[in-house]
Protein backbone atom coordinates (compact mmCIF):
# COMPACT_ATOMS: atom_id res chain seq x y z
CA UNK A 1 0.00 0.00 0.00
CA UNK A 2 1.40 3.91 -0.68
CA UNK A 3 2.38 5.93 1.89
CA UNK A 4 -0.01 9.32 1.33
CA UNK A 5 2.15 12.27 1.71
CA UNK A 6 1.18 14.55 5.18
CA UNK A 7 -1.07 16.85 5.11
CA UNK A 8 -1.15 20.55 6.57
CA UNK A 9 -4.16 22.06 8.88
CA UNK A 10 -5.65 23.43 5.34
CA UNK A 11 -5.68 20.07 3.80
CA UNK A 12 -3.03 20.33 1.57
CA UNK A 13 -0.22 17.82 0.79
CA UNK A 14 3.19 18.72 2.35
CA UNK A 15 5.83 18.22 -0.10
CA UNK A 16 3.74 16.98 -3.28
CA UNK A 17 5.15 15.67 -6.23
CA UNK A 18 6.32 17.92 -9.33
CA UNK A 19 3.17 15.64 -11.16
CA UNK A 20 0.93 16.83 -8.56
CA UNK A 21 1.61 20.64 -8.97
CA UNK A 22 1.97 20.34 -12.42
CA UNK A 23 -1.43 19.13 -12.58
CA UNK A 24 -3.20 21.44 -9.54
CA UNK A 25 -1.14 24.50 -8.98
CA UNK A 26 -2.25 26.98 -11.74
CA UNK A 27 1.50 28.77 -11.51
CA UNK A 28 3.21 26.04 -12.81
CA UNK A 29 0.87 24.50 -15.33
CA UNK A 30 0.26 27.58 -16.61
CA UNK A 31 3.86 28.36 -17.62
CA UNK A 32 3.92 24.57 -19.06
CA UNK A 33 0.95 25.84 -21.32
CA UNK A 34 2.84 29.15 -22.22
CA UNK A 35 5.99 27.86 -23.26
CA UNK A 36 4.87 24.83 -24.89
CA UNK A 37 3.72 27.42 -27.30
CA UNK A 38 6.79 28.96 -28.33
CA UNK A 39 9.60 28.23 -29.92
CA UNK A 40 12.12 25.18 -28.90
CA UNK A 41 14.77 28.14 -28.23
CA UNK A 42 13.12 30.67 -26.30
CA UNK A 43 11.69 27.77 -24.32
CA UNK A 44 15.33 26.46 -23.09
CA UNK A 45 16.52 30.12 -22.78
CA UNK A 46 13.56 30.46 -20.34
CA UNK A 47 14.11 27.26 -18.60
CA UNK A 48 17.61 28.14 -18.31
CA UNK A 49 16.92 31.16 -16.81
CA UNK A 50 14.28 29.79 -14.29
CA UNK A 51 16.82 27.39 -13.43
CA UNK A 52 19.54 29.22 -12.66
CA UNK A 53 17.51 31.59 -10.05
CA UNK A 54 15.29 28.78 -8.17
CA UNK A 55 19.55 27.23 -7.48
CA UNK A 56 20.21 30.99 -6.51
CA UNK A 57 17.36 31.33 -4.28
CA UNK A 58 17.86 27.97 -2.61
CA UNK A 59 21.40 28.43 -1.74
CA UNK A 60 20.58 32.07 -0.35
CA UNK A 61 17.66 30.81 1.38
CA UNK A 62 19.73 27.87 2.97
CA UNK A 63 22.75 30.52 4.24
CA UNK A 64 20.45 33.14 5.45
CA UNK A 65 18.52 30.43 7.77
CA UNK A 66 22.10 29.79 9.22
CA UNK A 67 21.61 32.90 10.77
CA UNK A 68 20.32 33.36 14.60
CA UNK A 69 17.34 34.69 13.66
CA UNK A 70 17.57 34.69 9.62
CA UNK A 71 15.61 33.40 7.10
CA UNK A 72 13.59 33.73 3.88
CA UNK A 73 10.24 32.87 2.80
CA UNK A 74 10.48 29.19 1.40
CA UNK A 75 10.60 29.22 -2.72
CA UNK A 76 7.31 28.16 -4.14
CA UNK A 77 8.49 25.43 -5.54
CA UNK A 78 11.64 23.30 -5.24
CA UNK A 79 15.05 23.89 -7.31
CA UNK A 80 13.82 23.09 -11.01
CA UNK A 81 10.39 22.76 -10.97
CA UNK A 82 9.60 25.70 -12.80
CA UNK A 83 12.43 25.34 -15.30
CA UNK A 84 11.33 21.39 -15.54
CA UNK A 85 7.41 22.73 -16.39
CA UNK A 86 8.67 25.15 -18.90
CA UNK A 87 11.00 22.93 -21.47
CA UNK A 88 10.28 19.24 -19.96
CA UNK A 89 13.33 18.06 -22.13
CA UNK A 90 15.94 20.30 -20.29
CA UNK A 91 18.42 17.79 -19.01
CA UNK A 92 19.57 19.79 -15.48
CA UNK A 93 15.93 20.58 -14.51
CA UNK A 94 15.49 17.06 -15.20
CA UNK A 95 18.13 16.19 -13.46
CA UNK A 96 17.79 18.17 -10.24
CA UNK A 97 13.84 17.19 -10.25
CA UNK A 98 14.60 13.81 -10.99
CA UNK A 99 16.39 13.39 -7.80
CA UNK A 100 14.11 15.65 -5.51
CA UNK A 101 11.79 12.62 -6.55
CA UNK A 102 13.87 10.09 -5.49
CA UNK A 103 15.26 11.53 -2.34
CA UNK A 104 11.61 12.72 -1.17
CA UNK A 105 10.22 8.74 -1.41
CA UNK A 106 8.90 8.68 -4.86
CA UNK A 107 11.57 6.41 -6.23
CA UNK A 108 9.13 5.39 -9.32
CA UNK A 109 8.51 9.11 -10.27
CA UNK A 110 11.98 9.71 -9.39
CA UNK A 111 13.51 6.90 -11.28
CA UNK A 112 11.24 7.55 -14.56
CA UNK A 113 12.48 11.34 -14.72
CA UNK A 114 16.27 9.83 -14.59
CA UNK A 115 15.33 7.31 -16.79
CA UNK A 116 14.30 9.90 -19.22
CA UNK A 117 17.65 11.45 -19.99
CA UNK A 118 18.85 8.34 -21.51
CA UNK A 119 15.99 8.99 -23.61
CA UNK A 120 17.73 12.88 -24.87
CA UNK A 121 19.54 13.05 -27.08
CA UNK A 122 23.45 12.04 -26.95
CA UNK A 123 24.05 15.52 -28.46
CA UNK A 124 22.27 17.46 -25.22
CA UNK A 125 24.74 19.67 -23.56
CA UNK A 126 26.93 17.59 -21.00
CA UNK A 127 24.70 14.72 -21.55
CA UNK A 128 27.46 12.13 -20.65
CA UNK A 129 28.03 14.13 -17.10
CA UNK A 130 24.46 14.68 -16.09
CA UNK A 131 23.74 10.74 -16.67
CA UNK A 132 26.75 9.98 -14.48
CA UNK A 133 25.60 12.68 -12.16
CA UNK A 134 22.48 10.91 -12.19
CA UNK A 135 23.89 7.18 -11.29
CA UNK A 136 26.64 8.54 -8.69
CA UNK A 137 23.22 10.48 -6.72
CA UNK A 138 21.42 6.67 -6.91
CA UNK A 139 24.56 4.69 -5.69
CA UNK A 140 25.06 7.62 -2.93
CA UNK A 141 21.59 7.11 -2.01
CA UNK A 142 22.49 2.97 -1.02
CA UNK A 143 20.10 2.58 -4.59
CA UNK A 144 22.94 0.69 -6.31
CA UNK A 145 20.73 -1.71 -8.55
CA UNK A 146 18.82 1.50 -10.07
CA UNK A 147 22.49 2.82 -10.84
CA UNK A 148 22.74 -0.53 -12.63
CA UNK A 149 19.47 -0.27 -14.29
CA UNK A 150 20.42 3.73 -15.47
CA UNK A 151 23.83 2.75 -16.86
CA UNK A 152 22.25 -0.05 -18.74
CA UNK A 153 20.31 2.02 -20.23
CA UNK A 154 22.66 4.45 -21.19
CA UNK A 155 25.18 1.51 -22.61
CA UNK A 156 22.39 0.76 -25.47
CA UNK A 157 22.74 4.00 -25.92
CA UNK A 158 26.93 4.68 -25.83
CA UNK A 159 28.02 1.05 -25.65
CA UNK A 160 31.75 2.12 -25.52
CA UNK A 161 31.21 5.48 -23.08
CA UNK A 162 33.68 5.24 -20.24
CA UNK A 163 32.15 6.98 -17.76
CA UNK A 164 29.12 4.75 -18.38
CA UNK A 165 31.54 0.86 -18.29
CA UNK A 166 32.78 2.47 -14.96
CA UNK A 167 29.43 3.76 -13.61
CA UNK A 168 27.92 -0.20 -14.02
CA UNK A 169 30.92 -1.75 -12.80
CA UNK A 170 31.27 0.55 -9.16
CA UNK A 171 26.97 0.02 -9.01
CA UNK A 172 27.18 -3.56 -9.66
CA UNK A 173 30.62 -3.66 -6.90
CA UNK A 174 27.81 -1.48 -4.42
CA UNK A 175 25.68 -3.94 -4.95
CA UNK A 176 27.24 -6.74 -3.79
CA UNK A 177 28.25 -8.13 -7.53
CA UNK A 178 31.72 -7.73 -7.50
CA UNK A 179 32.19 -11.01 -10.16
CA UNK A 180 29.31 -8.95 -12.43
CA UNK A 181 31.90 -5.85 -12.15
CA UNK A 182 35.02 -7.48 -13.14
CA UNK A 183 34.58 -7.78 -16.91
CA UNK A 184 33.23 -3.65 -16.67
CA UNK A 185 36.32 -2.81 -14.88
CA UNK A 186 38.68 -5.06 -16.77
CA UNK A 187 36.83 -3.16 -20.12
CA UNK A 188 37.49 0.26 -18.33
CA UNK A 189 40.86 -0.42 -16.99
CA UNK A 190 41.71 -1.89 -21.02
CA UNK A 191 40.42 1.46 -22.27
CA UNK A 192 42.72 3.85 -19.96
CA UNK A 193 45.50 1.74 -19.10
CA UNK A 194 47.10 4.90 -16.86
CA UNK A 195 43.36 6.11 -15.13
CA UNK A 196 44.10 5.58 -11.45
CA UNK A 197 40.57 5.27 -10.81
CA UNK A 198 39.84 2.87 -13.14
CA UNK A 199 42.55 0.81 -11.64
CA UNK A 200 41.38 1.61 -8.12
CA UNK A 201 38.37 0.58 -8.75
CA UNK A 202 39.18 -2.97 -10.32
CA UNK A 203 41.99 -3.33 -7.65
CA UNK A 204 39.27 -2.81 -5.21
CA UNK A 205 36.78 -5.35 -6.28
CA UNK A 206 39.35 -7.70 -6.65
CA UNK A 207 40.47 -7.16 -3.47
CA UNK A 208 36.90 -7.26 -2.01
CA UNK A 209 36.73 -10.86 -3.63
CA UNK A 210 39.81 -12.20 -1.78
CA UNK A 211 41.99 -12.05 -4.61
CA UNK A 212 44.97 -10.17 -2.86
CA UNK A 213 47.75 -10.90 -4.71
CA UNK A 214 46.14 -9.25 -8.62
CA UNK A 215 44.82 -6.98 -6.47
CA UNK A 216 47.95 -5.65 -4.89
CA UNK A 217 49.98 -4.60 -8.09
CA UNK A 218 46.83 -2.88 -9.79
CA UNK A 219 46.41 -0.77 -6.51
CA UNK A 220 50.24 0.05 -6.13
CA UNK A 221 50.11 1.21 -10.02
CA UNK A 222 46.79 3.48 -8.97
CA UNK A 223 48.26 4.56 -6.35
CA UNK A 224 51.79 5.92 -8.35
CA UNK A 225 49.21 7.23 -10.85
CA UNK A 226 47.39 9.17 -8.51
CA UNK A 227 46.60 12.58 -8.86
CA UNK A 228 48.34 14.88 -5.75
CA UNK A 229 44.66 15.42 -4.44
CA UNK A 230 43.54 11.75 -5.01
CA UNK A 231 43.79 9.95 -1.72
CA UNK A 232 41.49 6.78 -3.01
CA UNK A 233 43.76 4.47 -4.15
CA UNK A 234 46.18 4.89 -1.52
CA UNK A 235 43.69 4.38 0.91
CA UNK A 236 42.45 1.69 -0.80
CA UNK A 237 46.11 -0.11 -1.46
CA UNK A 238 46.43 0.55 2.54
CA UNK A 239 43.54 -1.32 3.51
CA UNK A 240 44.51 -4.52 1.18
CA UNK A 241 47.52 -4.60 2.91
CA UNK A 242 45.69 -4.58 6.36
CA UNK A 243 43.63 -7.43 5.22
CA UNK A 244 46.45 -9.61 3.77
CA UNK A 245 48.13 -8.89 7.34
CA UNK A 246 44.94 -10.00 9.11
CA UNK A 247 44.65 -13.04 6.82
CA UNK A 248 48.04 -13.95 7.62
CA UNK A 249 47.64 -13.77 11.05
CA UNK A 250 44.31 -15.70 11.24
CA UNK A 251 45.94 -18.64 9.24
Amino acid sequence: MKTKSPTDKSGERKNPSFGELLATNPDLSGLRAEYARKPALKRRKAAEWAYDGSLADSSVSAAVARIPGGGLPTPEWPPGFAALAIDPEYAPAVLTVGCHEYGSGRQSEGMGLLLHLTELSPETPDWVEIIDRAGEFLVEAKAAEDARRLYEVALKVRPRQQEFITGMGWALCRAGKQGEALPWMEQAVANAPDDSAALSDYGWALTELGRFDEAQPILEKAARLAPSDGDLPANNLARLRQLREECRRLS
